[in-house]
């Protein structure tokens, strides 16, 4: 039998080009072969699946539908959730099944990724890298198990300024028997993909997304979910 693949992807916000990001994880999802894909735009139904991805961000999730998340990843089940998936406004459930919560970030820049765990099979062969991309400043569980960071400090968005410090942009957070893995990199918006429709357009927007090792990443992420090789 096929696995049930539920893929998550878009936002009220409408704040990231969410269309690319769907088609690029369907593509990864279609790839493995035996999986058949359901796609949403909210979690209503997520926890049904037998495994999770996403690419969301502010997206309203009730109470109920948190703690069926909870229990889904409790019991053995697989997250893979990308970028602002971890955008989760003043929601007090999410951040402890994914392990994060999304603050900010500093205007879109170039930067170094560094391999944290170079042994860990979701990272063997991966060298470090640099990309353009948002680099996302998180508050996260003390028990996550970093595999990809970077060192950064300076002014973000909303007036903060952080210090230089170690940030996780790629981790895996063990909950019960089962675990989310979570990648911060992955930005990519159209000029008319914005939060506000007042808002002045910006830039066409790829990240990292065409660079072999981040599509090397979202494969092995889709896969890691699906309970393949990793």
């Amino acid at each position: 039998m096929p696995l049930i693949a539920q893929l998550v992807c878009g936002s009220p916000a409408r704040n990231h080009d969410f269309d690319f990001a769907r088609i690029r994880l369907a593509h990864e999802l279609y790839a493995l072969g035996d999986v058949q894909t359901d796609a949403a735009t909210n979690y209503d139904h997520a926890a049904a699946s037998d495994f999770l991805v996403s690419y969301t961000s502010q997206v309203p999730v009730g109470d109920a539908e948190c703690q069926a998340l909870r229990e889904f990843v409790e019991r053995g089940g697989r997250w893979f959730a990308m970028h602002a998936s971890n955008s989760v406004r003043d929601n007090p459930h999410l951040p402890v099944i994914l392990g994060s919560r999304f603050l900010t970030h500093p205007p879109y820049l170039h930067y170094g990724v560094t391999v944290a765990k170079p042994d860990d099979p979701l990272l063997r062969g991966i060298k470090s890298f640099e990309v353009d991309d948002e680099l996302y400043v998180i508050e996260h569980n003390d028990t996550i198990e970093v595999l990809l960071e970077t060192t950064w400090g300076g002014s973000a968005f909303g007036g903060n300024e952080f210090p230089e410090e170690t940030r996780p942009l790629m981790y895996r957070h063990r909950v019960g028997k089962g675990a989310v893995l979570y990648l911060a990199l992955g930005h990519c918006n159209r000029p008319f993909d914005k939060p506000r429709p007042d808002a002045p357009d910006s830039p066409d927007r790829r990240g990292p997304w065409e660079l072999p090792v981040f599509k090397e990443l979202v494969r092995r992420g889709v896969a890691w979910a699906a309970g393949r090789t990793f």
